[in-house]
């Protein structure tokens, strides 16, 4: 699955991939050791990152309020269901 996403930062990327995912009643369930790649054009950079990083970073509490923010995001995407 390709998913396109502006400037995103890796996490979120994630995120929106897992939601989409866990939408599709076909795919099989993403588990805590999956791993994603994020590949960003132009220039072209290819990120590995693995579910499970992005669930610790995503329930962490440092960065002050906006922080907080960005991760509670991405948390209810990781945490979204059909």
């Amino acid at each position: 699955m390709t998913l396109k996403c502006k400037l995103s930062p890796l996490y979120e990327a994630v995120a929106l991939a897992v939601a989409e995912f866990r939408a599709d009643k076909l795919t099989a369930e993403v588990a805590p050791m999956t791993e994603f790649v994020i590949a960003i054009h132009r220039p072209a950079v290819e990120h590995r990152i693995g579910l499970s990083q992005v669930t610790q970073w995503a329930q962490g509490t440092r960065d002050g309020p906006a922080g907080v923010i960005k991760r509670q995001r991405i948390m209810s995407l990781l945490n979204k269901q059909p």
